[in-house]
């Protein structure tokens, strides 16, 4: 099981961060490598993520949701098993926002190169929550189907 996990604080409060974490059209603003979210059923989402030049599909199942201070996922494909867990803490200037993903490598493929493709999701977990740190503020539209260099 791989560990990673991203903190920021946001200048605002934690109801107008909560409505940018759940939403797929903004996910897709924000989250580093997404370009598709759809939301198949209630608290059921298909996304597709490309890094490197390939596509992979994730089913996104919401475990809770308990606006506005947390909100847990877990996602699945053929390759891997993830659980998502966002918290926010109200602060003096806005919010906390502390994002923890242990993920499960399945296929021998994939537990030989987690240890790569963990310390890889690190960076583009830290690029994301600075992504959504500026969607919030709006003090930049955020490049998040960009590949981080």
């Amino acid at each position: 099981m791989q560990r990673n996990e991203a903190s920021v604080e946001i200048d605002a409060p934690p109801e107008a961060v909560y409505a940018r974490i759940l939403d797929p059209a903004d996910r897709v603003r924000w989250v580093q490598g997404l370009v598709e979210s759809e939301e198949t059923a209630p608290g059921r989402f298909r996304e597709v993520v490309s890094d490197h030049g390939m596509r992979t599909t994730v089913e996104v199942e919401t475990v809770r949701d308990e606006p506005p201070l947390a909100a847990d996922a877990r996602m699945t494909n053929r390759q891997i098993r993830a659980t998502v867990r966002n918290r926010l803490e109200p602060t003096e200037s806005g919010t906390r926002l502390t994002v923890t993903i242990e993920t499960e490598y399945r296929g021998l493929l994939a537990r030989a190169a987690s240890g790569l493709v963990s310390r890889h999701a690190q960076k583009n977990l830290e690029h994301s929550v600075e992504n959504l740190k500026r969607l919030v503020e709006g003090v930049a539209e955020p490049s998040a189907a960009s590949e981080p260099a």
